[in-house]
């Protein structure tokens, strides 16, 4: 009886292991027809994964990464509006006049007020580069040397740091149609003025009056010595060291400068003037000539 039951449990199990076998294959075809894009999706992933491999290693053999097409389209577009697009430049100051920006900023502070080395944040006049002209003075002769040096005196950038001059307080100075006849008359080589009307003009050092020379400016500071050359009737005021170490000269004449005192040598010695006039050139050196009253303000 044992014997029986162990040769039927026997054939059942094989039974069962010889259904199953078709009946798996069956589920496996089944599947592949009821998804056939899953097997066609891995061959083209296996395929792409291949050539992608490829590729860096073409890349890596020439010495350059490969880069997709779009980005190229992108930054020809991009190009092609920045040049297509126009050049905006913003001017803070309302009373500029066309023309190219003139940026010469000053080297050091004109004002007592702010830091050392402050740079004036003020735009300049819209206009072309300025021409240096050369000094309407009628005497152009070497006077002597009344005050001699042992040494010469410290550099410009020195005394700009560490003696500035006292600014004035309550002096605007502002381009006007009285201004402009009077001061072609009194420069008659400047072939045309680029200023506006109501134009504020810049207030400047004597340190400074180096590197505007061209330009209508109000320049201040304390005159040291004073000359007067009998043949011309011309008086020169000196700013800064004595002559010939100076930074700055206005020259004005002798009727002006005795409406101010009879002895304009004492009177406009240690004095701290601001004057307003195109700054010329002479022998290099900046100088203002003078020849209204209007152009001068005692501080």
């Amino acid at each position: 009886m044992m014997l029986i039951l162990a040769m039927l449990l026997i054939a059942a199990t094989s039974y069962n292991q010889t259904s199953r076998k078709p009946a798996n294959t069956k589920t496996a075809a089944t599947k592949e027809k009821q998804n056939p894009t899953r097997t066609s999706s891995t061959s083209i992933s296996q395929s792409t994964n291949e050539n992608r491999s490829v590729n860096v290693n073409r890349s890596e053999q020439t010495g350059h990464v490969t880069r997709p097409e779009y980005s190229r389209e992108r930054t020809t577009r991009t190009d092609e509006n920045r040049i297509s697009q126009p050049v905006v430049t913003h001017n803070t100051n309302d009373n500029s006049v066309e023309g190219p920006v003139r940026n010469r900023a000053s080297r050091y502070t004109s004002a007592n007020t702010g830091s050392p080395h402050q740079t004036t944040t003020q735009n300049r006049v819209r206009r072309p580069e300025a021409v240096v002209y050369e000094s309407p003075r009628v005497y152009r002769e070497q006077h002597v040397v009344h005050h001699h040096y042992a040494s010469p005196p410290a550099t410009r950038e020195y005394r700009a740091y560490h003696y500035v001059y006292r600014r004035p307080v309550g002096i605007d100075i502002y381009w006007t149609p009285f201004m402009h006849r009077h001061f072609i008359s009194i420069y008659p080589m400047v072939p045309y003025w680029y200023y506006q009307t109501g134009y504020r003009i810049e207030m400047i050092s004597a340190y400074d009056a180096l590197y505007y020379q061209g330009e209508v400016m109000t320049v201040y500071g304390r005159i040291t010595e004073v000359y007067y050359s009998r043949a011309t009737d011309e008086y020169f005021l000196y700013f800064g060291p004595y002559y010939p170490y100076h930074d700055f000269t206005v020259i004005m004449p002798g009727y002006l400068a005795r409406r101010y005192s009879h002895h304009p040598e004492s009177f406009f010695t240690d004095q701290y003037l601001a004057v307003t006039g195109l700054i010329t050139s002479f022998n290099g050196e900046p100088e203002i000539v003078v020849k209204e009253s209007f152009q001068m303000h005692l501080y």
